[in-house]
């Protein structure tokens, strides 16, 4: 369990804490993609060269655009997951995002940050739009984006050996 971190949270739900990553939390970044369950479904369990260049990424962008992936705490300090918003490179897209330690699956969690999330990218970004995608059987992301308002508009070539569950969330009025 590593600590929040000394900067004040980019973002807060009632269960969840959200801040940036940095170079110190290789080993959270570890724990998580190399859990077995987290890897059947985000492409097998990554190496530490894979973690590395994640990690570097993740900073490098929410030092660039103030927002990326973040690491989510529980609010008594318990490494969650990470979640958050990037930019899908390959489309230019604002991607939503997240991945949970498996003993976090189930409780509503996922579907309380992805929320959160969203809501974050409208107030702070002026995307007309939000994408999100899953591993074609990971039903219970899919259930997640669907509770949250998105649209599964298909499958999607998103540069993984196959298509992805694609999904989509257009700005909310007035937003």
């Amino acid at each position: 369990m590593n600590a929040p971190g000394p900067e004040p949270p980019i973002l807060e739900t009632p269960r969840m804490t959200f801040r940036p990553f940095t170079a110190d939390d290789f080993g959270l970044l570890a724990e998580l993609h190399r859990d077995p369950e987290v890897g059947r479904y985000m492409g097998g369990v990554w190496d530490d060269a894979k973690i590395a260049a994640v990690l570097a990424d993740f900073a490098a962008e929410h030092a660039r655009r103030g927002h990326s992936k973040w690491v989510v705490h529980t609010r008594e300090g318990v490494f969650v997951g990470r979640a958050g918003l990037s930019l899908w490179r390959a489309t230019g897209e604002f991607e939503l995002g997240y991945a949970f330690r498996p003993e976090f699956w189930g409780q509503g969690l996922a579907t309380e940050a992805a929320r959160a999330v969203a809501e974050w990218a409208f107030a702070h970004t002026d995307a007309p739009y939000l994408i999100a995608f899953t591993e074609p059987q990971n039903f219970g992301s899919q259930r997640v984006l669907e509770r949250i308002g998105m649209v599964r508009e298909g499958d999607r070539d998103m540069g993984f050996a196959t298509p992805s569950a694609f999904f989509r969330m257009p700005r909310p009025a007035g937003a």
